[in-house]
């Protein structure tokens, strides 16, 4: 193995990385490709999935008391509702209890049918529509007219009065306790004009119904029987929509179940025939050689998610679903296209039917000539120059390259799927040692080593090929000693705990003395594989006991 330093390292600009989808130079902290539009980070991309599968649902809240607070305190109580919280997401919305809001109740006079609203004919009886005046009641509206023009004549044509004196002088008429209750009085009448003219009351008050918001944000309390339709509100008379009823749980929990039906359905009826061994999402990297950047991690993130299925005639690479915006489609869609390519296998169908977005075919004479070309036995034999491009502790497969294609194509695995694939190859090819002198651990190597307090013997992996355990999402390691990178004297994990080597939790072991050459410590770490929980024995116990 070399060391992390490349040849064009430092010709690469660090402000860019390339897209993972189309492979341009993106400026560094943009979460979409300029090019392609693609996200750079798999995890936005995958929350950007979840948001658009699973949108929030629509939750009314409780309607609290009527409070009698002024107009004016509930307009702005009102106006408050809709603008403090109006940066912030539904989910995360908390109404101050400081602030009070303002409730209206909708009368029948309130609703009008929506133009793009389908009512039934029972909820439109029920809402009452404007209707044209009649003859016999314009006629009298027409005669209340002429009247009221006549008197206004008859009292313009009369002389007017002359002013009479008044019975007190005008400064006292106008003194300051009298003009208080005069403002007093406007006052009170100006609050009772705008309470009386606010609402509009009919038949009592609603009981029970549901609570919609008006676009301005008044806050409405609607009978069930106006679900659907379209309103006006009471405070600003604008048209606002009452939304239709949601979903009941039972419907949902219904759903849910056949879901799950049809997912247990579903893994029983995979059955791909010939092909015994199927890997699913495995990274498939296409590669221009003109392009390649000699920087660990450089195609980390570019490749697209195959499925690979062996028979012992032939090596199929699929690609289950047509590749978006977000990726490789929803797991559903994936786990679907697993089925019906299965069940096309197993029914020895055309191959040129395979209902899948991408085949590529290997024959068995292809599959024995298969080679590992990351990691090799030497640098300088390898287009990548031991440089981890494909991401540290991955394994690269060279695949047959394709006609009129300038791009070679690798597959990667980690060191589970990298066994399990060898083994495939051995049993159906006969492929045996598909990387010979590469150095990946196609078993576990370990050494015994010997605790210097406690004279505990323990196993610990050999750190050599440690990179690929730490980089296997399949397998948990656990500490289980230190090593001295003077002396090589071994501590385990529960001695140096007793002895407090580099504190209460190891982390300033690097520059803690060794007990034995009184130089630094260093941090060399030992670890293990964890193991699995061994099964109870209650069982074989309550059987021998019978």
């Amino acid at each position: 193995m070399s060391n992390d330093i490349t040849p064009d390292e430092q010709n690469t600009n660090s402000n860019e990385t390339p897209c993972p989808l189309c492979n341009e130079m993106v400026r560094v902290g943009l979460v979409r490709c300029w090019n392609c539009g693609s996200f750079m980070r798999e995890d936005i991309a995958e929350a950007y999935r979840k948001m658009q599968e699973n949108p929030p649902p629509m939750i009314f809240s409780p309607l609290p008391e009527e409070s009698d607070e002024s107009a004016e305190e509930e307009s702005r109580a009102s106006t408050a509702t809709m603008t403090a919280y109006s940066d912030r997401d539904d989910d995360d919305f908390e109404l101050d209890q400081s602030v009070s809001v303002t409730e209206y109740e909708a009368s029948d006079d309130d609703f009008q049918l929506a133009g793009g609203v389908e009512v039934s004919e029972q909820e439109s009886s029920t809402i009452p529509l404007a209707r044209e005046e009649s003859a016999e009641e314009a006629q009298q509206h027409a005669a209340e007219e002429e009247a009221a023009e006549k008197a206004e004549a008859e009292d313009e044509s009369k002389p007017k009065a002359a002013p009479s004196e008044p019975d007190e002088d005008h400064s006292v008429a106008t003194g300051g306790d009298v003009l208080l209750d005069v403002a007093l009085q406007e006052e009170k009448e100006e609050k009772r004009r705008r309470k009386g003219g606010r609402r509009r009351r009919r038949g009592g008050k609603i009981e029970g119904g549901i609570v919609v918001y008006c676009p301005n944000g008044h806050r409405i309390r609607v009978r069930e029987e106006y679900r659907g339709s379209a309103g006006k509100c009471p405070a600003c008379n604008v048209m606002y929509l009452v939304p239709m009823g949601s979903p009941k749980a039972t419907d949902e929990e219904s759903a849910d179940s056949g879901a799950e039906k049809e997912a247990a359905a579903g893994a029983e009826s995979f059955d791909p025939g010939a092909y015994k061994h199927w890997f699913q999402n495995l990274k498939l990297h296409a590669v221009d050689p003109t392009k390649l950047k000699l920087k660990p991690n450089s195609l980390e993130k570019t490749f697209t998610t195959v499925d690979v299925a062996i028979s012992p005639e032939r090596m199929l690479l699929l690609g289950l679903v047509k590749a978006g915006l977000l990726g490789g489609g929803s797991k559903d869609k994936q786990d679907k296209a697993r089925i019906d390519i299965a069940q096309h296998l197993r029914e020895e169908k055309d191959d040129a039917e395979i209902p899948a977005a991408s085949v590529q075919t290997l024959s068995a004479d292809q599959i024995s000539k298969l080679k590992v070309v990351f990691p090799t036995m030497y640098d300088h034999e390898s287009i990548f120059a031991g440089v981890p491009v494909f991401g540290k502790g991955r394994i690269a497969i060279a695949l047959p390259k394709q006609e009129d294609s300038k791009e070679n194509q690798y597959l990667t695995f980690s060191l589970t799927e990298y066994r399990k694939f060898a083994e495939a190859l051995q049993e159906l090819h006969s492929v045996g040692d598909l990387g010979p002198d590469s150095g990946i651990p196609l078993t576990d190597e370990t050494r015994q080593v010997t605790c210097h307090y406690s004279e505990e013997q323990f196993e610990a992996l050999e750190n050599e090929n440690l990179e690929f355990y730490e980089a296997d999402p399949e397998i948990e390691l656990t500490l289980v000693g230190r090593q001295c990178q003077g002396c090589q004297l071994i501590v385990s994990e529960d001695s140096r705990k007793k002895e407090r080597i580099g504190g209460k939790t190891g982390k300033a072991i690097a520059k803690a003395k060794c007990p034995k050459c009184s130089e630094k410590f260093g941090n060399i770490s030992l670890w293990q594989i964890k193991q699995a929980d061994a099964p109870t024995e209650e069982p074989q116990e309550e059987a021998a006991a019978s």
